[in-house]
């Protein structure tokens, strides 16, 4: 069924017209089954010189593209035409490949990004795989990417945030355990986090010298019957995330958070000036920071990505 967040996202994306070409914007490529230049997302990334320097548009018609895409070309903005554009594949990373080796993270992923200077707009990104094993609907190991109005789907381990500076904006984000992780730092904007079972929803394994994971005006969203969920759990290094100005739904635990690998003070995570039925900070675990207030400033979206403006 079709929940009205997505019928409110669809909606949006056909009145605002962003699977298509901006005034005087050239697409480089086009991909689609009608009057394209390939019939597959790799096959127009594959078209763009290693050495690229200048960023080249690559337009993508509606339809489920199905395999493993690799984005390893720099300077490059894949636009769908909203959520009926799917990049979409089925495999988890226990699966052996080729070489009869496991595909890892990285081989399973729907979309795949190891080049700076990416943007994706208006699309769909799914692993259906299921439960009972990690299945990245999206990885990302490169600096400076960012995602617009873009739907990111899967269960265990959705979207791996590797490493670099990442930018979420609009996004609707599905999983159940561990389904944001990684290493790098990530800001979301305005997001929607849904939470599909019981499980947690970040995993950070943050250098002591990054900021982590920061939600800014996001919402975390359930299913009928509100399955309980903590918003995270330490995974390994300094791990840091950051809810700020959320709402937070009934399905998240009273406690919050739960111990793992790492343990306090080494653990850096935080709720500020968060509302909603699942916000309230009385019951939260005492290693972490809970604040009816606004955040220091280190957490805006200016300090935390630095010099890059996405």
């Amino acid at each position: 069924m079709i929940s009205f967040e997505m019928m409110r996202f669809t909606t949006l994306i056909f009145l605002l017209g962003l699977g298509h070409s901006a005034a005087g914007e050239n697409p480089f490529k086009t991909v689609g089954p009608l009057d394209a230049d390939f019939p597959t997302v790799q096959a127009a990334i594959d078209a763009i010189p290693a050495n690229n320097r200048r960023q080249k548009l690559i337009l993508i018609q509606p339809g489920a593209y199905f395999g493993h895409t690799v984005l390893d070309k720099p300077h490059v903005t894949l636009r769908g035409a909203g959520p009926e554009t799917l990049l979409t594949y089925n495999l988890g990373q226990a699966v052996p490949g080729v070489d009869m080796q496991p595909v890892g993270w990285q081989g399973a992923a729907a979309l795949l990004v190891t080049a700076n200077d990416a943007r994706i707009e208006n699309l769909t990104i799914e692993n259906t795989y299921g439960k009972g094993m990690q299945a990245q609907a999206c990885s990302v190991s490169a600096d400076r990417v960012a995602f617009v109005r873009c739907r990111i789907m899967g269960w265990q381990d959705t979207l791996k945030v590797d490493t670099g500076r990442l930018y979420f904006e609009q996004c609707y984000i599905a999983g159940h355990v561990d389904f944001i992780y990684g290493s790098a730092t990530a800001f979301f904007s305005d997001c929607e986090i849904f939470c599909r079972e019981p499980g947690y929803i970040v995993a950070p394994s943050t250098p002591p010298e990054k900021v982590g994971f920061v939600f800014e005006k996001c919402r975390v969203t359930f299913p009928f019957g509100d399955p309980k969920v903590y918003l995270g759990r330490p995974w390994r290094d300094s791990p840091s995330a950051t809810f700020v100005q959320c709402e937070l739904g009934a399905g998240i635990r009273n406690e919050g958070w739960r111990e793992w690998n790492v343990k306090p003070p080494l653990v850096r995570f935080a709720e500020y000036g968060c509302a909603g039925p699942g916000a309230a900070i009385d019951a939260r675990v005492d290693w972490v920071k809970t604040s009816v207030s606004p955040p220091p400033a280190g957490f805006s979206k200016e300090a935390v990505l630095g010099d890059w403006k996405p």
